[in-house]
């Protein structure tokens, strides 16, 4: 089944879908506030990283566009993000945030679930990872 480009979400739809997505990844966690960080702390936080993905539209499009490209989709969610991310750095030469990975993966439509920390389980071939990065 292909998408076209009026069905493909934005990153504001992903970002609107996801509120706890930031540049960082799900969630503000302790390597982004100082320990003991208040609620407000954390928020203002959380605010700041939403801001900051929210500007790298062009990176996150890039990013889904090469997912598609060499990552086949499967319905059980068993790659970590922030692994992948990785993986598609070495592949491309290019880096990105795990937050940009995140959102770039939701766009492209891969199925997800959510872990215990700033990453997220994607639906992406085993195959299709090792031969683009055969480490």
């Amino acid at each position: 089944m292909t998408t076209s480009p009026a069905d493909t979400p934005t990153l504001t739809d992903v970002m609107q879908l996801h509120p706890l997505l930031g540049e960082f990844g799900i969630g503000v966690w302790d390597l982004r506030v100082p320990r003991g960080a208040t609620p407000e702390q954390r928020r203002a936080t959380l605010a700041a990283d939403r801001e900051e993905l929210a500007g790298r539209e062009d990176t996150v499009a890039e990013t889904a566009a090469w997912l598609r490209e060499n990552i086949t989709p499967i319905k059980t969610p068993g790659v970590n993000s922030y692994g992948m991310k990785h993986v598609m750095e070495r592949a491309t030469g290019r880096y990105v945030t795990n937050g940009e990975f995140i959102a770039a993966a939701l766009i492209a439509g891969y199925a997800f679930r959510y872990t215990e920390g700033p990453n997220v389980l994607f639906g992406m071939s085993a195959r299709d990872v090792r031969r683009v990065d055969p480490r």
